[in-house]
């Protein structure tokens, strides 16, 4: 395996280095057709390597192998070596890490087939293809990384992938600010990640996770002590003022901020929503198989960790389960058909981190594998209606669109049924209820409040999901089809300026130029996409009705990550005693589903033509009302509006009044040019001492003898 290895995260790097100096070497129009091939075909070669290495890991002794980065190298050569640092250039296979190449590889290569058609007349291609190579191979580097500091490279790679991806048409400025607030707000989280490994380190000595000679950082955890034998549960950490935090408390809070910047949890969530700005195969990338899924794969890592730091564990339930409720109540409101989407990944990366907090990490992640499967099928559907609309994302200006598009309609009724958690049928049902099962039997006793939130949370999933499909597709039309105007999303008019003779006199077009100009002049229909765009969402959608309930009825998905999830027992803890039997659990949840199911279609079915249960004149009036429910939701909480007024307006004003003009410019620049002004001062006397004639030179040397004759006789006299 050592010998290949490496390239389940090389060959998405190759691919990055190929797209980016292609248009260089086969120029631009060839190097476009290369780079569709190229592109997905990298990424789903590396799904094949990660399939045979998972059945390998599989035999190995403790389902567990460490394999060199650099081919042809040691997977102990150092990276870093210094002093006592000492960091290696290696990968670490096992069966949580391996679960999550398959999902990056595996959905991730769907996700590039489809953005061979989805980005096909974009004139950027390239870089496209170039910036989304390169945030799957960030991604496989993060989850197959050794240690901390490796994963932290990662880490930052998919951040910064992600910035150039949500602003990729960073023309328009709105797209541009996105990419600068993922960035920004992530940056937060990565302090809180820095630090948290900064006392990894200071505990265990080391920043690997796992050692031949069973000495890194989880090996350690395992044993209950840190690199100097101490028991973990005796130490602490002193802070100002006489308070004192269980040191391995303080350690998980730290690294699970960094996984709320990353997943999206409160209070570091609002980057996400708009990440939409990036184009559609962007969004399903980064909220269905890679970078907001992250947080949850670095916890489930540091179970070993966690579960013996019972208060930070419970922080983690708590933050999960208020941000899946967050999400899930802001989408009942939203228009943008990729921003329901959106708040949707939200509260689901809510439910995830719930179950890591009660302690069912293996179901947490089974919830983030049938996550990868369903919303990237309704994103990247979504993307399939945006594209039949000729860019139109608002949902009060479609319907009826079943019948023009019936084939994107069945694998988005497909998502939306999984998503929503439809018994028995459907993947998200199997993961979504072991997640609430988890939750009733929470070893805080406070299961029935755990699961009762998490179920009105799941009744208004079902709800608002339906609520898309009957706007988007069930609804009387509100466009008129053959007069659709086609939307650019941030490319300048020039790029879109149909190609022909711009002599002045008018040419007849043909082929693509002829079509962009008649959906420039509103002569646009809807159409249905491309089968390089359906293709990934039938295998999506197969995977989203199967999945769930291959792995979770015979046990597999449990006894596969068993031996990467540390069990409760480790911490000393134990699961709640069962309050109902988990059949009735089963009836409870799909009676919930199919109840927020319902009342959309009742709703939307009474509101035919306009597709809006509210008229907008009673909008406006309530939107007048900032406390008014429906304002609250419209805007997000106000928590932009709280964040701006906090960090923009009052931080701003901080920043300018006291950092800049009395700090910078008053103390820092007065000290420095008076400094400056003082040593210019005496520099411009003294240097008249500098005559360049010989005879003054020769007369100060004499005088400075004279002095020092002076000195040495009045010493002598002294004595």
């Amino acid at each position: 395996m050592e010998s290949w290895a490496w390239l389940i995260v090389w060959l998405p790097l190759l691919g990055f280095l190929f797209n980016a100096v292609s248009g260089l070497i086969f120029g631009k129009q060839r190097a476009r057709r290369l780079v569709a091939y190229v592109a997905p075909g990298v990424v789903l070669a590396a799904f094949v390597l990660a399939v045979v290495a998972t059945l390998q890991v599989m035999g190995a002794p403790d389902h567990r192998v460490i394999v060199p980065l650099i081919p042809g190298a040691s997977a102990t050569a150092p990276w870093i070596d210094f002093a006592f640092l000492r960091v290696n250039f290696a990968l670490l296979l096992d069966p949580l890490l391996m679960l999550m190449a398959l999902i990056v590889t595996g959905v991730g290569g769907l996700i590039h087939v489809y953005a061979t058609g989805y980005m096909a007349d974009d004139p950027e291609q390239p870089r496209f293809f170039t910036y989304f190579n390169l945030f799957i191979f960030m991604m496989l580097l993060l989850v197959l990384a050794e240690n901390f500091l490796l994963l932290f490279v990662g880490w930052e790679g998919v951040g910064t992938c992600s910035y150039l991806l949500i602003s990729f048409w960073y023309t328009d400025p709105d797209n541009a600010r996105a990419g600068n607030k993922a960035f920004i707000v992530n940056r937060v989280g990565d302090l809180g990640f820095v630090l948290g490994m900064l006392t990894v380190w200071s505990v265990f000595g080391t920043f690997s996770f796992f050692t031949a000679d069973h000495k890194g950082v989880m090996d350690l955890a395992m044993a209950h002590k840190d690199f100097a034998g101490h028991p973990l549960g005796d130490l602490t950490t002193n802070f100002f003022g006489g308070i004192t935090v269980p040191t391995l408390t303080l350690m998980c809070l730290l690294l699970f901020v960094g996984a709320c910047g990353k997943s999206a949890q409160i209070p570091l969530w609002t980057w996400l929503p708009d990440a939409m700005a990036g184009p559609t195969p962007v969004s399903a990338l980064i909220h269905a198989a890679t970078m907001v899924t992250a947080g949850v794969v670095m916890v489930s890592r540091c179970s070993w960790l966690f579960v013996q730091a019972p208060g930070a564990l419970r922080v983690v339930a708590v933050i999960g389960l208020a941000t899946a409720f967050l999400g899930a109540s802001i989408g009942l409101v939203q228009n943008d058909i990729k921003r329901v989407l959106a708040y949707s990944t939200i509260s689901q990366l809510g439910y995830m981190f719930l179950a890591c907090g009660v302690g069912a990490f293996t179901w947490g992640m089974f919830h983030v594998t049938t996550h990868a499967f369903f919303k990237a099928l309704l994103f990247l559907g979504s993307g399939a209606v945006i594209h039949s609309m000729l860019g139109e994302q608002d949902m009060r200006k479609m319907g009826g669109l079943r019948k023009l598009i019936p084939a994107t309609w069945a694998v988005m009724f497909v998502g939306t049924y999984a998503i929503a958690g439809f018994p028995f049928l459907f993947s998200g049902f199997w993961s979504k209820d072991a997640i609430l099962d988890s939750a009733l039997r929470s070893p805080w006793g406070d299961g029935l409040i755990l699961y009762a939130v998490g179920l009105f949370t799941a009744f208004m999933t079902a709800f608002y999901m339906n609520r898309l499909m009957w706007k988007t597709f069930y609804t009387d039309p509100r466009f008129v089809n053959g007069e659709l105007v086609e939307l650019h999303h941030g490319a300048s008019e020039e790029e879109h300026e149909p190609e022909g003779d711009h002599t002045g006199h008018e040419e007849e077009t043909t082929g693509h130029a002829a079509h962009a100009a008649q959906h420039e002049h509103g002569g646009g229909y809807v159409h249905s996409s491309p089968p390089s765009m359906m293709f990934p969402l039938y295998i999506l959608a197969l995977l989203s009705i199967v999945a769930g309930i291959i792995l979770y009825l015979n046990g597999a998905f449990r006894n596969f990550l068993a031996p990467s999830i540390a069990p409760l027992s480790l911490g000393g803890l134990e699961e709640g005693g069962e309050i109902f039997p988990q059949w009735m659990g089963w009836i409870i949840s799909g009676v919930v589903a199919i109840g927020g199911l319902i009342l959309a279609r009742v709703l939307y079915q009474q509101n035919m033509q306009t597709g809006e249960l509210i008229p907008e004149e009673r909008k406006e009036q309530m939107e007048r009302v900032p406390l008014n429910p429906y304002t609250f939701l419209l805007n997000k909480w106000w928590w932009d509006w709280l964040y701006n007024k906090l960090f923009i307006e009052i931080g701003g004003l901080f920043a300018e009044g006291v950092l800049w003009k009395t700090i910078d410019i008053g103390i820092i620049d007065r000290f420095v040019n008076t400094l400056a002004g003082a040593v210019g001062r005496v520099s411009s006397t003294t240097r008249r001492v500098e005559t360049g004639y010989v005879r003054n030179y020769a007369l100060g040397m004499l005088l400075g003898v004279v002095a020092l004759l002076i000195g040495l006789l009045v010493g002598l006299r002294g004595h």
